[in-house]
C-alpha cells in the first residue's frame, strides 16, 4: 500500500514559513532562501511544492486570503452572539493574541506589491471586503434604528482602526496605543446610538 501524499501538508509549511519571512522582511526581501530556511527544506524544494516566484506569490496570496476568510467565517459565528457595538470592540480588540500578526503583515505586503502583480487585487480586496461586511451586518443588527450610511462608515472606521493594530506591531509602538485605537473604535460605536 502506498504512503499518503505529504505534498499538502508540505506546501502549509513551506507557505507558513513564507507568510513569517514576508511579515518579517516583506515580499522582496522574503527570498528563496530565507524561506528554505525557515521551512528546513532545501531551496530546491520550493519549486518542487509552490514552483517559481511568480507561482509563490500567487499560491502565498491565497494562502493568506484562505487564512483571513476563515478568521473572518469564526468571527461572524461569535459576533452573532453579541448585542452591542462595544461588545463588538471588545472581541476585536481582545489582548489574547489569537488574531495571527503575521496574517496582516503578509496581505499588507502583498497589498503593496499591486504594481508588480495586479492580479493579486481582486482577491485581497474580496479578503477585506468580507471582513468589512461582517463588521456592518453586526453593527446593523445591534443598532437598528442607525442609518445605513452611518453604519457603513462606523464599520470603516472600526476596520481600519483595526487592521492598523497590528502594523504598529512592527514599530514597537507604545502599548498605550493599542487602548487608544480600541477606545477609538468604541467611541465611533457610540455615535449610531446618537440620533442624527
Amino acid at each position: 500500500m502506498p504512503r499518503p501524499s505529504l505534498r499538502t501538508q508540505r506546501s502549509e509549511e513551506i507557505l507558513d514559513a513564507y507568510m513569517t519571512c514576508v511579515a518579517r522582511f516583506g515580499l522582496e526581501g522574503a527570498t528563496q532562501e530565507r524561506v528554505a530556511a525557515e521551512a528546513g527544506v532545501k531551496r530546491p524544494l520550493l519549486r518542487h511544492y509552490l514552483g517559481n516566484r511568480d507561482q509563490m506569490i500567487v499560491a502565498l496570496s491565497l494562502y493568506v486570503a484562505n487564512t483571513f476568510n476563515n478568521q473572518t467565517a469564526e468571527l461572524d459565528f461569535y459576533l452573532s452572539e453579541i448585542e452591542s457595538g462595544s461588545q463588538l470592540v471588545e472581541i476585536l480588540f481582545t489582548d489574547d493574541e489569537e488574531i495571527d500578526p503575521r496574517l496582516l503583515a503578509a496581505w499588507q505586503a502583498l497589498s503593496t506589491s499591486i504594481g508588480d502583480h495586479p492580479d493579486l487585487a481582486k482577491p485581497l480586496l474580496a479578503v477585506l471586503s468580507r471582513f468589512l461586511l461582517v463588521i456592518e451586518k453586526t453593527l446593523r443588527r445591534v443598532s437598528p434604528n442607525a442609518s445605513a450610511e452611518k453604519v457603513r462608515a462606523v464599520a470603516q472606521g472600526i476596520s481600519t482602526v483595526f487592521l492598523s493594530l497590528d502594523s504598529l506591531a512592527a514599530l514597537d509602538a507604545p502599548s498605550d496605543w493599542r487602548l487608544e485605537l480600541k477606545q477609538a473604535a468604541l467611541l465611533l460605536t457610540e455615535t449610531l446610538d446618537v440620533s442624527d
